[in-house]
C-alpha cells in the first residue's frame, strides 16, 4: 500500500488536500480515481478538492487543481490561496511568487495570516451582463470568465434560501448548455453597502455549496461593480469567512484584480492510496 504526505488546508471554509509532486510520487496512480477517493468524506480525508504541487518552466511551480469528483479544473481562487501559502511552507517559492495553472500564470504573495492572488486583467467584453434566462426572460443573470466560469444573480436577501431549495435551483443553471456549454458555477449574492457583498455558492465538480469560492468572490464583486452597486475594495460575506476582493475598472479591462483572505494548515500526515471509498454515496448524497 502506497503512502503519499499530504497537508489539508482550507480558505475560508473552502477545504483542499494538497501533494507536493515535484519528484513525480503519484505516477502509476489513476488521477481521478484516488481524487475521487480522498476527497470522500467520512470514508476518507475528505475535501472539496485536491492540489498537485509540480514543476514549471515558466513560473516558480506549477498548480494542477483537481475537484471532488475527479475531474480537472481550470483554476480554483482559494485552492490557489492555499497552494501558494504550501508553497511558501515547502520552500519551493518566497513570499511573493508567480505559479501555473491551465488558465495561465497568476501572482500570489503572502500577507502575514493572509495570502493575497493577483489575476491577469479580464477584458470587459468577458463580462456578460442582463443575460435573459434561456427558461425565463423576465429573469437576468451575469455571467464571466474567472478562471472558470461563473454564473452571478442578484437577490435582494440570500441567508432566507433554503439549502434544499438554493440546490435544487443551481443545479438547474450549472447544467444549462445555453449558459455555458461547460458548465457553470453558480452564485447568488446580496449587496449590503457600497463596499460589502453577501455570497453563497454552488461549485461545479464539487456539484455541492461550499462554504467559500475564490473566483466566486472574485467574478460577484467585480460584476457587482461594473452594475454600479460597489466600490473597490469588496469584502464578500461567505459561510465561511471574509474575502477581500480589489480591482480597478478601466474602458476595456478590469485590471489589477486581487483575491486575499486566509489560508489555514488544519492537518498533515500521509495518505493510504488504496483506502476503500463507496462513490455511490457521493452521488446520492
Amino acid at each position: 500500500m502506497r503512502k503519499v504526505p499530504f497537508k489539508k488546508m482550507h480558505g475560508c471554509g473552502n477545504d483542499f488536500i494538497i501533494i507536493d509532486n515535484r519528484e513525480p510520487i503519484m505516477n502509476n496512480l489513476e488521477l481521478s480515481r484516488f481524487v475521487q477517493t480522498v476527497c470522500t468524506r467520512r470514508f476518507h480525508i475528505g475535501a472539496d478538492g485536491l492540489m498537485l504541487l509540480e514543476t514549471s518552466h515558466i513560473a516558480d511551480f506549477k498548480m494542477r487543481y483537481f475537484n471532488s469528483d475527479g475531474s480537472e479544473g481550470e483554476m480554483c481562487g482559494n485552492g490557489a490561496r492555499c497552494i501558494v501559502k504550501y508553497a511558501y511552507l515547502m520552500g519551493a517559492a518566497s513570499d511573493v511568487m508567480a505559479f501555473e495553472t491551465l488558465n495561465g500564470v497568476y501572482e500570489g504573495k503572502i500577507l502575514g495570516e493572509n495570502v493575497q492572488i493577483k489575476f491577469p486583467s479580464i477584458p470587459i467584453k468577458d463580462f456578460h451582463l442582463h443575460q435573459p434566462f434561456p427558461s425565463d426572460e423576465n429573469d437576468f443573470y451575469h455571467f464571466a470568465w474567472v478562471g472558470v466560469p461563473h454564473t452571478v444573480v442578484m437577490e435582494k436577501a440570500i441567508d432566507h434560501i433554503q439549502d434544499e431549495d438554493f440546490m435544487k435551483w443551481a443545479r438547474k443553471i450549472r447544467y444549462n448548455p445555453a449558459i455555458s456549454p461547460s458548465g457553470t458555477n453558480v452564485n447568488v449574492v446580496e449587496i449590503c453597502d457600497e463596499h460589502q457583498i453577501k455570497m453563497r455558492t454552488y461549485e461545479r465538480g464539487v456539484e455541492d455549496e461550499t462554504f467559500a469560492c475564490g473566483s466566486g468572490a472574485t467574478a460577484s464583486a467585480i460584476i457587482s461593480g461594473l452594475l454600479d452597486k460597489v466600490s473597490s475594495p469588496v469584502k464578500v460575506h461567505t459561510k465561511g469567512g471574509v474575502l477581500t476582493i480589489s480591482f480597478r475598472i478601466t474602458e476595456d479591462e478590469v485590471q489589477d484584480i486581487c483575491l486575499e483572505g486566509n489560508a489555514v494548515v488544519v492537518a498533515e500526515g500521509e495518505l493510504m492510496s488504496e483506502a476503500p471509498v463507496n462513490v455511490s454515496s457521493r452521488e446520492e448524497g
